[in-house]
């Protein structure tokens, strides 16, 4: 397994450089709940998909800031039905994933049981420097 592919890297979309996040990602347990994806669409386009079997979009809320997307979704309530076997795990879960300055979140989806959320790498604008005038 090579160090970009561990599950704590999964976690970071739009980063080159990750190393600054190492130590801080190292002492937290990542739970491995629900299953997901990553995808590189393109050098500017990327699609997280979640795989949540049971789910409806009534189930879950998706909230973003400029450097975190958090995923929460409400599982079965206790009591609400009774099971002979229960093998389709629909527990509640919060999934969070950090995100570079320049990725937004174009739209996210949900069909067949999986949920979508696509996001774009924004171009950051060049700055030109500007003459200041000296007065004298």
């Amino acid at each position: 397994m090579s160090f970009l592919s561990s599950p704590y890297m999964s976690s970071f979309v739009g980063f080159e450089s990750l190393f600054d996040e190492i130590e801080r990602m190292s002492s937290m347990k990542q739970s491995t709940y629900p299953a997901y994806d990553i995808k590189k669409l393109s050098n500017n386009s990327f699609i997280i998909v979640l795989a949540l079997a049971g789910f409806s979009t009534n189930d879950l809320i998706i909230e973003a800031t400029s450097s975190e997307l958090v995923i929460c979704g409400n599982g079965d309530k206790n009591g609400q039905h009774e099971y002979i076997h229960k093998g389709i795990a629909k527990r509640a879960f919060t999934k969070a994933f950090r995100l570079a300055d320049n990725v937004r979140i174009d739209r996210a989806e949900f069909k067949d049981g999986l949920l979508s959320i696509h996001l774009y790498k924004e171009e950051p604008k060049k700055e030109t420097p500007r003459k200041i005038p000296i007065k004298s």
